[in-house]
């Protein structure tokens, strides 16, 4: 009995499929994509050395032309301990900023500091050859989805209220500085790169406004989501623009346990051009609900007295029936006389 009832069990749940599923489930799309694209080059560096074939070169990609690597770049990841810990940096960072902006933007900002950043790097090398003189100048690799990270976190931080802190591990940090000391820590560990210095600060420029050139509408989004992008916001994930849950999304739970009670100073306006998009936000809301909702009758009272009645109240059915049906009448009546009128006319002729 006992063999027969281990066999009526259903299957242990497989953890590996559990924890994907709620990764999809709490993700949302472009986050999710980022990530998975990076673990499939991780899968990929087994058998093709995608560093020297993808990574931004000034060499290649100027004097050869190969305008592809500072798009390709950024999305390769070759470690593996580099990207367990983007996975633990990322996820937390990519969850607040697209449900904050919204899916179509977060893209857009992700692409705006890639290629800012890389064609940045290309201008310093090129400045280094001809100051040094030195071909190997031009030799420089930037690879990697890190300086996209730290450009992200540096507008992030330059957008948090001055006040608040963030902990990493033991030390309480201010919020304006963490993507300083986050590549500090790094230069300690020997992972200096020019390139996450220009994306560092190419993230504070966006995040101060000194980029504004490079934002565009909100309403431009909108009309992406509507026209080439609408297959994506069909799908699981994507954060529309106008769902997007804006200053609210800061007070999501941080992995490094930081102050979560910051979102009512942060506003994600300043990620646009024009006008705030909480403006835009409350037009397109106050549109929809005039559109859709039905008209209610007006109860105001006649300022003056007497026995009239004011035009558009609801007096006017109560007591103009017998008018209204006094009116239907005398219509009947003149439709019977246009119709024998023309029906003598007809007999004439």
């Amino acid at each position: 009995m006992s063999s027969n009832n281990d066999s009526v069990q259903p299957p242990r749940p497989n953890p590996v499929l559990t924890a994907y599923e709620s990764f999809v489930e709490t993700t949302p799309l472009v986050t999710r994509y980022l990530l998975n694209s990076l673990f499939c080059s991780f899968i990929l560096s087994f058998f093709v050395d995608q560093g020297f074939a993808v990574a931004n070169i000034p060499y290649f990609t100027i004097l050869r032309f190969e305008i592809y690597r500072p798009v390709l770049c950024n999305l390769v990841c070759e470690s593996l301990l580099s990207l367990v810990f983007i996975c633990m940096s990322f996820v937390e960072i990519g969850k607040r900023m697209e449900y904050s902006l919204g899916s179509t933007a977060f893209s857009c900002l992700m692409f705006t500091i890639a290629i800012v950043t890389n064609i940045s790097f290309l201008l310093f090398c090129f400045v280094m050859f001809f100051i040094t003189g030195n071909h190997r100048e031009l030799m420089r690799g930037a690879l990697g989805v890190w300086p996209v990270l730290f450009g992200l976190i540096a507008v992030e931080c330059a957008q948090a209220p001055p006040a608040t802190t963030r902990r990493f591990f033991v030390f309480e940090i201010p919020v304006l500085y963490y993507a300083v000391f986050l590549l500090a820590i790094f230069t300690l560990f020997g992972l200096f790169s020019s390139s996450l210095v220009l994306s560092t600060g190419i993230g504070y420029l966006y995040g101060f406004g000194y980029l504004d050139v490079l934002k565009l509408d909100k309403s431009t989004f909108l009309r992406w989501e509507e026209g080439c992008l609408i297959n994506f916001t069909q799908r699981k994930g994507w954060v529309v623009g106008h769902s997007a849950t804006g200053a609210s999304a800061w007070g999501l739970p941080t992995s490094q346990g930081g102050d979560t009670q910051s979102g009512s100073s942060w506003t994600p306006s300043s990620f646009y051009r024009g006008r705030p998009a909480s403006e835009l936000n409350q037009q397109a809301s106050s549109t929809s609900e005039s559109q859709f909702s039905s008209p209610k009758p007006s109860t105001t009272t006649a300022p003056f007295p007497g026995s009239g009645q004011s035009l558009g109240t609801t007096n006017r059915a109560a007591s103009g029936g017998a008018g209204l049906s006094d009116a239907r009448r005398a219509m009947l009546d003149a439709a019977e006389r246009r119709a024998e009128q023309n029906s003598e006319r007809n007999h004439d002729d």
